[in-house]
């Protein structure tokens, strides 16, 4: 009796070592260690061993799993994982799915087909994924997927990535929505309007300045001739425009149709937006990109062919 005794306190104790005691407790390297979708404990076990964050053989481990039924638990993903960890800590990290996450940074004026191409390049979501939720059925939501720093795992996913970004749009742009749009333009139009103004300026302090050439054309009924419009119905972008692009036949040119785009043409960060809500008092009415990259400002088309010139 006494030598089963000693025989199950002997097991117990080597059990609660091995759950206990790291595979190395002075190791603080940390390692990338992958589990794949689709991994079963079994072929996790055998992962950490490779990587050495367990002692090869952990027939613990393996028990564990087995009888507390933790399989349908274990999350796949990447893990920053140390031989320095024990078992318990081990498993708690991939049973709550704490998974190394990147920083992606989508620019502001990025299209949903380029923030699409960005995601599937960092490996975060499926380009066609994302595109599919993107254009739903006749709407898009090209213009409402926020251009931000974020910070995600690996094979996040296009439908969480989508609802991050969208979330993010209304989060950011709530207090703005209540603000009286000028001319009575709906939240919709500043959007599209917002899109136009982040393409053409690409320095803040000329953003409400352009916004008001666009809210001055808008109110004479003038065509809003905006060349980014033209770029994006072209799709790949081009260094000077010629007289058949100009009359590319579309609902976005601008040189052929009168007032807003019937949608956004990429989408804006928040100072577009405000500089939509919020255009400058001028009676401007033309604007051209000079030699050191700033836009020239003229009332008339007389002096605006001066400064093309």
């Amino acid at each position: 009796m006494f030598f089963i005794f000693s025989v199950i306190l002997l097991l117990t104790i080597l059990f609660f070592t091995a759950l206990y005691f790291p595979a190395d407790e002075n190791s603080s390297e940390q390692k990338i260690v992958q589990i794949p979708p689709g991994t079963n404990a079994r072929q996790i076990v055998k992962i950490l061993e490779d990587n050495e964050i367990i002692r090869k053989n952990n027939y613990v481990l393996r028990l564990l799993l087995r009888l507390s039924r933790l399989e349908d638990r274990l999350k796949y993903g990447e893990y920053k994982l140390s031989p320095g960890m024990n078992l318990v800590q081990i498993l708690e990290k991939i049973i709550r799915g704490e998974v190394v996450a990147y920083q992606i940074t989508i620019p502001e004026g990025y299209n949903c087909e380029q923030i699409a191409e960005l995601l599937e390049k960092k490996e975060i979501a499926s380009k066609e994924a994302f595109l599919k939720l993107v254009k739903e059925g006749e709407r898009s939501w090209e213009g409402y997927l926020f251009p931000d720093t974020y910070e995600v795992p690996k094979r996040y996913g296009a439908e969480r990535m989508f609802k991050m970004m969208l979330d993010n749009f209304n989060q950011k742009t709530e207090d703005l929505k209540q603000k009286i749009k000028p001319e009575g333009l709906s939240w919709e139009g500043i959007i599209i309007l917002a899109s136009l103004i982040e393409k053409e300026a690409k320095y803040n302090e000329e953003k409400n300045i352009v916004s008001s050439v666009f809210y001055n054309r808008l109110k004479i009924n003038m065509k809003l001739q905006s060349c980014a419009t033209i770029q994006y119905i072209l799709g790949q972008p081009k260094e000077r425009l010629n007289e058949a692009d100009l009359n590319v036949d579309s609902p976005y040119n601008t040189y052929l149709y009168y007032g807003l785009p019937p949608g956004p043409i990429c989408n804006p960060g928040l100072d577009s937006i405000k500089a939509a809500l919020e255009p400058a008092d001028t009676e401007w009415l033309y604007f051209v990109l000079g030699p050191d990259g700033r836009h020239i400002f003229t009332k008339t088309y007389e002096d605006h062919l001066k400064n093309k010139m």
